[in-house]
């Protein structure tokens, strides 16, 4: 009598385990991406704005 012949063979299991290759590859793609765009979006575009000429307002509705 051979023991373990009823048994499934090792290599017909499916498989069970994540691959965790492709997940490493999309972090350090995104890590990428943000470490470029990250002083992109700190920089800011310097302009000179002119000011309008706007009087003081009074402090209190206008009585008239």
């Amino acid at each position: 009598m051979a023991f373990g012949r009823l048994e499934k063979p090792a290599g017909h299991r499916p498989m069970s385990d994540i691959n965790v290759t492709p997940l490493v590859d999309v972090m350090l793609v995104l890590l990428v991406i943000f470490i470029v765009a990250a002083p992109v979006m700190a920089s800011r575009l310097a302009l000179d704005l002119p000011q309008a000429d706007v009087p003081a307002a009074s402090a209190g509705p206008a009585d008239a």
